[in-house]
């Protein structure tokens, strides 16, 4: 057998002993362990985010370890930290193999592992935990950092490419071909996905940054992970790959298409259809592609099973089958049926947990764990890396099933028209199942680790021994050319092709950032510029500084900033984002998840008040909720804001402003520029702007409720969604109402007529921290109405005496009626100059004992002020007496449509 494997395309088992002298076992080693300690720091990460889901103040008031923040610092030692210094442990072991030279130089490796881990993990986990960030989903390191990692793609081309470039074309192993062409274009992409949106606003950066979540993965991670299966199974097995066509069919068909598929995040946004359809496309091509690759590694693993015996071909084997699960996962959720139900639910995180834990982590592990076997003074525990197998097995299997039922369960949800906090609570069950499937990948990481610097050293000995006793029964020999004439026709013919294959390959690469980047940017740009208003207003500075810490916390990785063209988010939210909305944001902050609701339109629907205490402690005015609290930016009370929690309400209240103010005139202009756009007529053509489920409406129509009884659900309903304000028992002493202004209503002490009820939920108490109920069903509404009238307390029906009667109508008259109008109904005609309407006393009575105490010391954050001062005891009492005589309970209104 020949001494190493250049001298042919494929790949044997006996090449790699007679070429371990060339390899770098020191550098194999030390990003090994770097590997695996990285991994251990990330994975504490992603178990304090899942947990969070459960117990959102596990981690108190800290903001460094707030849910944002940790998850920046998750998804990033995940990309960099484990997968990075995994794939760069196997190259040391595997290029000087697939080549039969040592890589450029043990220098440039000591400096590549010095900064890869010293200048981009350590400080890049530091800055993204004290804040310091950009809010682009798998891009998280700031710009300074990310200037280390661009050198350091640099350093590894120049560590890796070169052994490979001293022989022809013809004679490179398919796994040569994966790494060279990762190397490459990775160096071509993470500037284009990492830098460029910070310079292009909006949607326009969007479609430029969605490149980049999707070549993150297909240039730099899965070209990486297959390099490592393509080596690792043939020379585990003792068998060359079953068809060095199909490989090479796979490798380029995976360059091809991959680069297209990153506007497949954005589908039914704003971002130009074309530039979608053609994303869509290339992802069920690319299906096919993964189709072909998995048929052949299948193949090629013919007689050694789906378990083999060997740990390290075990690892990269079931690497085979999560890839292309999640492949035909991702090839499916970028089709438009179903892409509009499970688009921002935990399906995708599902998808992209089985891509880089299930798919990615094995092939590395598998890399390693060949690597490892060869390296003569590597300890080498087989039963703790046996027991690891299986932990992650069941671990990663369970948390990606769990996930997607959840996804398709949110999705549903989102698809009718019940509260958005429904689809928190059908979750809540699988995020617990998630948070507990940390314990067997922890256990398993963590025996993985100890599996690898644990039990006997010098393996490599016992393993070279297995390896001849296998290589005896499969004698394998590589493909080598014909010498004289035979071998210059073919090597001239396979090196042109390769030659006219990578043009085409960086070609497309070109193309993709064309049509899928720079083509839809100028496309926005022209719609931006024509439906426009003349001269939208651009943010405050507090506002600017509130858009900073509302990335920076990673607010945009549970709220999205762009309501799609499809009927439930019109439904739920309003009318489309338009490209113009986001012409101001660098970068853009469009979101791919919605933990919570959008908030494209959240300005105007809060108050500043409610906005605060929400901020401080979300529970107590949303007892479902599962945001964290922001405390931090609060002086020890929602009454006491710092800056940046004036700065972030301010940023918040500002979303939707622009649009809201061009409208309805806005639109109508537009409507005329827009012509056949259909996509734009349909955000254009919508009835109402701002649909938000919560937002007041004065003195807007409502549909009467039907009267029903109190029952358990009623009660549930009443805790989940009422408690946090009006207290349990509806006395007004809910953990939020010392912060709320107006405080809330005391309901034992009032009677409201089933109508006053109606308008309520359904338009809520404008300038008011009572929302609209409109998501909730006529049933879920009736029966809030059955539990707050249920509240009410017996009231006194005592005679009123001819005079006290006469000094009340005479007092209401003279001070209450200009207010609350003539008949008590609030319509005075100074009404609809408060911020908050007065009281209507028709549909509204309240006890005595509540009335007087109002009158005495007014209500705080209203219109109404203390009369203890202007009239006597005995006055109060009687106008108290008075008022109640406009009650009217049950007035048989007919539904007011």
């Amino acid at each position: 057998m020949p001494a190493a494997i250049h001298g042919g395309t494929r790949l044997t088992a006996m090449s790699e002993p007679t070429a371990g002298k060339q390899v770098d076992t020191q550098l194999v080693y030390a990003h090994g362990i770097a590997a695996l300690i990285t991994l251990l720091i990330a994975i504490t990460f992603g178990i304090l985010v899942s947990l969070q889901f459960i117990a959102p103040d596990i981690t108190g008031n800290s903001l460094t370890l707030g849910w944002g923040r940790l998850r920046y610092a998750h998804t990033q030692g995940i990309m960099f930290g484990w997968l990075g210094n995994a794939f760069f442990a196997f190259l040391y072991h595997a290029v000087p193999i697939l080549t039969g030279s040592q890589v450029t130089s043990k220098r440039v490796g000591r400096w590549l592992f010095a900064i890869w881990n010293f200048a981009v993990m350590v400080p890049g986990w530091l800055l993204l935990l004290a804040g310091v960030s950009q809010p682009l989903e798998w891009a998280e390191f700031p710009l300074i950092i990310d200037l280390f990692i661009l050198i350091s793609f640099g350093l590894a081309a120049v560590q890796f490419l070169p052994p490979f470039f001293k022989h022809s074309l013809e004679k490179l192993y398919v796994s040569s071909w994966y790494i060279i062409g990762s190397l490459i274009f990775t160096l071509l992409a993470f500037p284009m996905g990492n830098i460029a949106p910070e310079f292009v606003p909006g949607a326009a950066g969007a479609a430029i940054s969605g490149l980049w979540i999707h070549d993150s993965v297909g240039l730099f991670v899965t070209p990486l992970a297959l390099a490592i299966v393509y080596f690792v199974i043939p020379a585990a097995t003792g068998r060359p790959i079953f068809s060095h066509f199909l490989s090479m069919l796979g490798f380029w068909g995976l360059f091809f298409f991959y680069p297209l598929n990153g506007t497949h995040h954005y589908i039914f946004s704003v971002i130009p259809m074309e530039a979608q359809l053609g994303a869509i496309a290339a992802s069920a091509l690319l299906g096919v592609v993964v189709i072909i690759v998995v048929t052949n590694l299948l193949l090629s693993l013919r007689g050694a099973g789906i378990f083999p015996k060997d740990i390290g071909l075990r690892f990269v084997a079931m690497s085979v089958i999560f890839y292309i699960v999640v492949s035909l996962q991702g090839a499916s959720q970028a089709q438009m049926v179903f892409n509009q139900t499970v688009h921002f639910t935990d399906w995708v995180i599902g998808h992209s947990h089985l891509a880089m834990l299930g798919f990615a982590t094995f092939a590395g592990i598998g890399g390693i764990l060949h690597a490892w076997q060869r390296i003569p003074s590597a300890r080498y525990n087989p039963t703790l890396l046996n027991c690891s197998y299986w932990l992650l097995l069941g671990g990663i299997s369970v948390m990606v099933i769990d996930l997607t039922i959840a996804g398709i369960l949110q999705g549903q949800v989102w698809q009718s028209d019940v509260s958005w906090l429904e689809s928190v609570r059908v979750s809540k069950p699988y995020w617990v199942v998630r948070s507990l499937t940390a314990i067997p990948i922890a256990a398993g990481f963590i025996l993985l680790l100890l599996g690898l610097i644990t039990g006997p050293a010098g393996s490599r000995m016992s393993f070279s021994e297995n390896i001849s006793a296998n290589t005896e029964n499969h004698e394998v020999k590589p493909v080598t050319i014909d010498a004289g004439h035979e071998k210059r026709k073919r090597g001239s013919g396979l090196t042109m092709s390769y030659l006219v294959a990578s043009v085409a390959g960086i070609g497309f690469f070109v193309l993709s950032v064309g049509l899928l980047g720079i083509w839809p940017a100028k496309v926005l740009n022209e719609q931006s510029s024509a439906l426009a208003p003349q001269h939208p207003l651009p943010l405050t500075n507090s506002e600017e500084r509130g858009r900073k810490i509302y990335a920076r916390e990673g607010c945009a990785y549970c709220h999205t900033q762009q309501i799609r063209y499809l009927q439930a988010d019109v439904n739920r939210f309003g009318a489309p984002t338009l490209a113009w909305e986001s012409r101001f944001d660098y970068p853009h902050l469009m979101g791919t998840r919605r933990i919570g609701p959008d908030l494209s339109r959240a300005g105007n629907v809060r108050t500043e008040n409610w906005h605060y205490v929400h901020l401080f402690s979300p529970r107590a005015v949303v007892p479902q909720s599962i945001m964290p609290a922001y405390a931090a930016l609060f002086d020890g009370s929602p009454d006491n804001p710092k800056q940046e929690a004036r700065d972030l309400v301010a940023y918040i209240e500002s979303l939707g402003r622009a649009r809201e103010l061009a409208w309805p005139e806005g639109d109508v202009l537009a409507r005329e520029k827009a012509g056949e756009n259909k996509w734009a007529m349909m955000s254009l053509e919508s009835p109402i702007l701002n649909r938000n489920p919560a937002k007041t409406q004065r003195g807007e129509k409502y549909p009467l409720l039907s009267i029903l009884e109190s029952n358990e659900l009623a009660d549930n309903l009443w805790s989940d969604n009422c408690a946090g304000c009006h207290g349990e028992n509806g006395r007004g002493d809910g953990p939020a109402a010392k912060w709320l202004e107006p405080m809330p209503a005391n309901l034992s002490e009032r009677e409201f007529s089933l109508e006053k009820l109606s308008d309520v939920l359904w338009n809520g108490v404008h300038n008011t921290a009572m929302p609209a109920w409109r998501d909730h069903s006529a049933e879920n509404r009736s029966l809030l109405a059955a539990v707050v009238r249920g509240f009410s307390l017996p009231q006194s029906t005592n005679e009123i005496s001819e005079e006290t009667l006469e000094i009340g109508s005479s007092i209401y008259k003279t001070h209450c009626a200009e207010c609350h109008g003539d008949d008590g109904d609030g319509n005075g005609f100074a009404a609809k100059e408060f911020p908050i309407m007065p009281s209507d006393f028709k549909n509204e009575r309240v006890s005595m004992k509540e009335s007087v105490r109002i009158l005495k010391n007014g209500v705080k954050g209203t219109s109404m002020a203390p009369w203890v001062d202007r009239l006597t005891e005995r006055e109060i009492i009687a106008v108290s007496l008075y008022i109640r005589r406009f009650f009217e309970k049950d007035n048989n209104a007919e539904a007011v449509q």
